[in-house]
């Protein structure tokens, strides 16, 4: 009983603690992306960077800290017990974030046209008046969005509207063709990628990174020394991550230096993740 009650708060304060750095690995997965680099594998090399360091960080601060109890047993269970909760719970998350990244879609002709069909049936109806209106200024704010980069004086984007929306025909042939055309005015623009994908990548990298502290304790026959390989691995894992992940991210253009710096970083939080693990099952386990 009194190992269970162990296990139950060791895993809260390691996921308490989990989220005060979360975030900032978010920001260091995020940042300083190449424009050269395919936006999916961007957004796949961001999610799954987000599951890895966690999955890596936390299982690996679970299990340092069972392993205080002397039990192999409790060790592999617990550890796998909260691989299996933490991928699916970072998978669900992603997915949901991914989710409500992706606006509304854009805004079409096939629009425009519902929305005036449905004022010609009820003319006398203000929220049909009104629902045409927000239409018309969304193919005016595609119009101008379009004009932009052309860097045109106010005034004669003013003419360019005003002589496109005299005729409604005219102004839906407009939005088609800039709709159309959309994807070759705005290279750039990365399309959004699958919740589902992005959640999925966030959980395998999660599942990937939780194996890596668990396996010593599997092949070793003490606990003493399955912690041992499991920090050493750890810790050398969480060095060469952190550094490959600042030279992926930085397109090799990051000296060896901000290399060593991002490795080390890495090792630091994991390391402060694994002590405080261990402190909070000692002192439990001696109250």
């Amino acid at each position: 009983m009194k190992t269970g009650r162990n296990v139950l708060v060791l895993a809260v304060v390691v996921e308490l603690a989990s989220l005060n750095i979360r975030d900032s690995k978010l920001s260091l997965a995020t940042a300083k992306m190449k424009s050269s680099q395919s936006p999916a594998f961007k957004r796949f090399l961001s999610d799954f960077t987000l599951g890895f360091s966690d999955g890596l960080t936390v299982p690996f601060a679970l299990t340092a800290g069972l392993s205080s109890l002397g039990k192999t047993d409790t060790v592999i269970t617990g550890g796998l017990a909260e691989l299996c909760a933490g991928s699916i719970s970072m998978g669900i998350g992603g997915y949901l974030a991914a989710r409500d990244e992706c606006g509304p879609c854009q805004f079409s002709v096939k629009d425009l046209e519902e929305s005036r069909d449905s004022c010609e049936r009820n003319s006398e109806s203000d929220f049909m008046v009104e629902q045409s209106e927000k239409m018309q200024m969304q193919a005016e704010e595609l119009v101008r969005q379009h004009l932009e980069p052309l860097d045109l004086p106010s005034s004669t984007i003013t003419t360019i509207l005003n002589t496109i929306q005299q005729v409604p025909s005219d102004l839906q042939r407009v939005v088609s063709r800039l709709n159309s055309l959309k994807d070759d005015l705005s290279p750039s623009q990365p399309t959004p990628q699958s919740p589902i994908i992005s959640g999925l990548s966030i959980s395998l990298g999660y599942t990937i990174g939780g194996i890596i502290p668990l396996l010593p304790y599997i092949f070793t026959s003490t606990v003493g020394l399955g912690l041992q390989w499991s920090s050493c691995l750890c810790l050398l894992v969480l060095f060469a991550f952190g550094a490959g992940k600042s030279y992926i991210l930085q397109a090799g253009d990051a000296s060896v230096r901000s290399w060593i710096i991002e490795g080390l970083q890495m090792l630091v939080l994991g390391a402060l993740a694994a002590i405080a693990a261990v402190a909070c099952v000692t002192w439990v386990g001696a109250n």
